[in-house]
């Protein structure tokens, strides 16, 4: 365990994980947007809640793997990519005229954005692998990995709830919205050095193998 402690990729993935998980507790929130912001009728909130929840899991998990193996081949890259797209995607949902946009625009917008983060939740421990991680330190590192990455369960939904209640109406969904953009944007910043540092990997154990 001492030598995972250790290890900077493992930290690197693991804060990957935990600004995916923190940018996901916030499609929590959509639903009850929508309602307030675009008076989302009650017939479309049960239909809304099951696309956002189950459907984009079933169609996300796929495409995320399928785009970061097959057309990337780096989980990492596909993960920082995503986080730079989340992050211009959430800004752009920030600037929204939202009062005066139709209900369908207001929920392909949020579902839009949903599918990104689900497919970032298919591959967020991929990189392990990618970055070759000793068979006897994977289950250390998943362990360090999970404890780190979904710790925003614990205050993340807490935190936007209390934004909410402190800032009614269009203005704290605008808040919450700009701080799940410093989540992805920080995102974007470890995933960076997590490729970097999972390059510089690969060539020291070519390296060695010459």
């Amino acid at each position: 365990m001492t030598s995972v402690l250790r290890d900077k990729t493992i930290w690197l993935i693991a804060f990957n994980v935990f600004f995916v998980y923190a940018v996901y507790c916030g499609l929590t929130f959509f639903i009850p947007f929508l309602k307030n912001i675009y008076l989302l009728p009650v017939a479309l909130v049960g239909a809304y809640g099951i696309i956002n929840q189950y459907c984009l899991k079933m169609i996300g998990g796929p495409i995320g793997g399928m785009i970061s193996d097959k057309i990337l081949k780096s989980p990492s890259k596909y993960l920082c990519y995503t986080f730079i797209i989340s992050t211009a995607a959430l800004v752009l949902l920030i600037m929204l005229p939202h009062e005066s946009m139709p209900v369908y625009l207001g929920m392909a917008c949020t579902l839009g954005f949903g599918a990104i983060v689900f497919t970032q939740r298919a591959v967020f421990f991929a990189p392990i692998g990618e970055a070759k991680i000793a068979e006897n330190k994977t289950g250390a590192a998943m362990a360090l990995g999970s404890f780190i990455g979904y710790a925003p369960a614990m205050f993340c939904f807490s935190l936007y709830g209390y934004i909410l209640d402190l800032n009614p109406g269009i203005i704290g969904y605008k808040i919450v919205f700009g701080i799940m953009a410093c989540f992805a944007f920080c995102g974007a910043v470890v995933s960076v050095m997590l490729v970097k540092r999972i390059s510089q990997r690969k060539k020291e154990m070519l390296a060695a193998e010459a």
